[in-house]
């Protein structure tokens, strides 16, 4: 996705990516903060893609999805017989990505020892394998992401406060889904393009009352959860607009209850409750007719009344 593409969204969005273009060509650290979900890995990687490293390789590296040795070696580097089962030498993303950039998630996540390692690498520009002696240059930007407040983790004691001005040259906070809801159109505008193309369907926008609802709802996961939802009611949809009740139960549950939606009418509350329980079933109707403990046959009946049937 290129930088003019994401313009188009709030200002407030336009107001980072103005931030982007002004310190994508530099080497200045970044921290990206802000809620999981807000799409923090596609702001890095629209700082490198406008920045001088552009050609030269973009690496995302997790530092919570694996023990303390395991996060070193990946970004470090290991010789033989380092640990137990480094039965080969073995370079890191530092070292294999040398005049790009890496993208590290979940840097608060990182250990004391680990901090204290790159932190040496921002210093003097060089590494070292583990279990090796020699001094290894190698040119790496990073971008780090937190979906904490780093200043009260190192305030906590659980980040080194070193460390943290090193990194936090230049801060980036995304506002959550909640904060910008004017971009909601936009992101389900673009969702469903790159699902009509990838699936072949043609699926033109949403219902009115679909995206009420959309926007009405507070979206703890953010862009990420948007995108999941749009996707599951894109697979469930029979025509051109994707119709409320197709939307995922724990959306509907939520902002219907609090507009006390839930009882307007009998056949409303009984296709919404068809549509709970088809969902929870991957649309197994022979499990939902058992469930229910009704006939195949009673069952068909009631979906074809509420139009509720997917391919």
């Amino acid at each position: 996705m290129k930088i003019q593409e994401i313009n188009k969204q709030s200002a407030r969005m336009q107001q980072i990516y103005n931030m982007i273009l002004n310190l994508a060509p530099t080497d200045t650290s970044v921290v990206i903060q802000g809620e999981e979900g807000t799409e923090k890995a596609l702001v890095a990687r629209c700082i490198h893609l406008n920045s001088s490293r552009k050609d030269k390789p973009f690496d995302v590296y997790n530092c919570s999805a694996y023990p303390r040795f395991i996060v070193e070696s990946g970004l470090f580097g290991h010789e033989t017989g380092a640990f137990e089962g480094a039965v080969s030498q073995k370079k890191g993303c530092l070292e294999r990505n040398n005049g790009g950039t890496v993208f590290l998630s979940e840097i608060d996540k990182m250990s004391p020892l680990t901090q204290i390692k790159l932190q040496d690498f921002l210093q003097e520009g060089s590494i070292k394998r583990l279990g090796g002696k020699k001094s290894i240059k190698t040119d790496v930007r990073i971008i780090a992401a937190v979906n904490t407040d780093l200043g009260k983790e190192v305030e906590k004691g659980t980040f080194n406060e070193e460390f943290s001005y090193m990194l936090n040259v230049i801060n980036i906070h995304l506002p959550s889904l909640r904060q910008r809801k004017d971009d909601i159109p936009l992101l389900i505008e673009c969702f469903l393009e790159i699902l009509n193309v990838e699936i072949g369907k043609n699926v033109r926008g949403v219902t009115s009352d679909t995206m009420q609802v959309l926007m009405d709802y507070s979206w703890p996961g953010n862009v990420k959860e948007l995108e999941n939802s749009i996707q599951h009611a894109f697979l469930l949809a029979k025509g051109e607009k994707v119709e409320r009740e197709l939307l995922p139960s724990r959306i509907l549950h939520e902002v219907l209850k609090e507009k006390n939606e839930g009882i307007t009418s009998f056949e409303e509350n009984e296709k919404r409750f068809l549509m709970k329980i088809l969902q929870e079933n991957n649309w197994n109707k022979l499990k939902v007719a058992k469930q229910l403990n009704v006939s195949r046959s009673t069952l068909y009946s009631k979906l074809n009344k509420y139009n509720l049937t997917v391919n």
